[in-house]
């Protein structure tokens, strides 16, 4: 009764130490992307014209996201987006597998004793001024000494069954029939959806003396193929693109696998050469098996794309209703990526809105009834982009944010609600003036005409200014801007007293058009505010 009470005591403290270890892990990705901040995206972006490059970024990015999984997830959903090639996906996936790596090996150092001494040093620092970069080293801190305690637990916790015969006897059966073991560690991996948590467990039964070099590697090969899950799950929602990103690391991994089973034995007698220590062994079998994948494959990247194209040929698809190009959900985790695709969804919608604004003078002129019809259509596809925004970036305020980035995100909101207003003066107001013109008809004064033509290239103008400070976050820019909104509202004050004017002549035109030339210059004067509130939003002051 003592026994079986004790070995449930063992389990509890083994899943408490498990637990420790995986959220040290996810503290720990958290704080080393908040200090990487904006530039990782611009990393990933930018840094990956070849394939060499591309393995650095890789590895750099899972050392930062402290998961190779979050980084493949990351890939599936750059590849579906377009933002990343297949190609250029190739080479990141095989630098977040070594990247994965590096905290393995950093696990391997027995430093347990040391944990809590990290974890208080941490904690400590964390009462610092938050967002400083004291603050954000005390999380990581704090977070690797989770880690490392959680594996003091995990070790001490299976150390009784060294005592248990049955242990060594399944011991003995992985090391005797490894395909087992490999799919033993797949299924634990997937369930996890983290090899470093695997790859901790083993190296908690080598710290007792459970486990040696032979009888680990099948568990590492399993926990490489296991982490492939997260990926191909978040593919199942995905295009084509993305499939191929997470089938391309599924199929590197298992081809690998594949490779190296016949000549386990073999390895194992090789790598236990690099160290006498168990643990250190398993963490440099790991670091073997990737950089080795990586050094196998990088020479036939082109012709692996060629074969994952032909394995996930692109399906010709019926036409499909306007939708969200940029949004998703799988990057709310990893805010900055997550803003960077609201904002490019949002320059989407801003590119709908200024192309709304500038052919509306063509609509008056022309009396194009058809191009009116299409701006009132256009307004939906705007509407739609709003109605998809606002809830993503909602839903991402609910994750921990910097506070720079919950100001980035209060600012997207703002700018996606002015936009959307922008939107609907036009297919409410503007094209509604159009309609009563084009069924009447009536015309304005030559004079009257060219100031409203005048002031609208002007507004336009401005509206224009807006979105290009808005895609740079260009802050001189969104000052000019403003300073134009007070201009322009100071020429709509003239333009008013100059129609009055001619209404005073007697102009048969002015008198025909009055109220819609008032209320026309008047609504482009709104778009002229809008478009200085978007300027606001950017110097941040909602």
């Amino acid at each position: 009764m003592v026994s079986e009470s004790f070995t449930i005591l063992s389990f509890i403290s083994l899943l408490g130490g498990l637990s420790l270890f995986l959220f040290g892990l996810r503290l720990g990705g958290d704080h080393l992307q908040s200090i990487a901040g904006n530039r990782l995206r611009y990393i990933i972006s930018r840094l990956i014209s070849n394939r060499y490059k591309g393995i650095a970024v890789g590895a750099l990015s899972t050392f930062t996201l402290q998961s190779s999984s979050a980084t493949t997830v990351m890939l599936v959903s750059f590849a579906s987006v377009g933002l990343i090639s297949l190609t250029q996906s190739l080479g990141l996936i095989l630098g977040a597998d070594i990247g994965t790596t590096f905290t393995v090996q950093l696990i391997a150092f027995r430093v347990a004793d040391y944990a809590l001494l990290m974890i208080t040093i941490g904690f400590l620092l964390t009462f610092l001024k938050k967002e400083s970069r004291s603050y954000r080293l005390g999380g990581v801190i704090l977070a690797f000494g989770m880690i490392f305690f959680g594996m003091k637990v995990m070790s001490d916790s299976v150390a009784p069954l060294k005592f248990y015969p049955q242990v060594t006897k399944l011991m003995l059966s992985v090391k005797e029939n490894p395909l087992v073991g490999i799919l033993i560690a797949t299924a634990f991996t997937a369930i996890v959806q983290s090899s470093a948590a695997t790859l901790g467990l083993v190296l908690s039964l080598s710290f007792q003396g459970l486990i040696d070099l032979e009888g680990a590697i099948p568990l590492i090969l399993g926990a490489n193929v296991g982490t492939c899950a997260t990926a191909l799950l978040a593919s199942l929602g995905s295009n084509t693109d993305g499939r191929r990103v997470a089938w391309a690391h599924t199929l590197f991994k298992v081809v690998g696998v594949i490779l190296l089973y016949p000549f386990i034995n073999g390895v194992a007698d090789l790598i236990a050469r690099t160290s006498e220590n168990v643990s250190r062994q398993i963490a440099n079998m790991h670091t073997f098996f990737n950089v080795g994948m990586a050094i196998l494959f990088v020479p036939f990247i082109r012709p692996y794309r060629d074969f994952i194209v032909k394995l996930w040929p692109q399906r010709e698809l019926p036409p499909q209703e306007f939708a969200p190009k940029y949004l998703d959900n799988k990057l709310l985790n990893a805010p900055n990526l997550a803003l960077g695709q609201a904002t490019r969804e949002i320059l989407r919608m801003a590119d709908i809105v200024f192309s709304m604004v500038k052919e509306t003078m063509t609509v008056f002129k022309d009396n194009d009834e058809q191009l009116r019809r299409h701006l009132v259509r256009e307004d939906d596809k705007v509407d739609l982009l709003e109605e998809s925004i606002t809830p993503y970036l909602t839903k991402l305020s609910q994750k921990e944010l910097s506070t720079e980035q919950g100001e980035r995100e209060i600012a997207l909101v703002f700018i996606t609600s002015e936009l959307e207003q922008i939107g609907d003066l036009i297919s409410k107001n503007l094209m509604v003036y159009a309609e009563k013109k084009i069924a009447q008809p009536f015309y304005f004064s030559d004079e009257g005409f060219q100031e409203i033509t005048q002031f609208h290239s002007e507004v336009a103008a401005t509206l224009q200014m807006a979105i290009d400070a808005f895609a740079a976050w260009n802050k001189k820019l969104a000052r000019e801007v403003i300073e134009r909104r007070k201009m322009l509202s100071l020429k709509q004050n003239r333009l008013h007293r100059a129609h009055i004017n001619r209404l005073h002549q007697g102009l048969k035109e002015s008198l025909d058009t009055s109220t819609i030339h008032m209320d026309l210059i008047g609504d482009l004067n709104r778009i002229n505010l809008h478009a200085s509130k978007i300027a606001y939003a950017i110097l941040g002051k909602v």
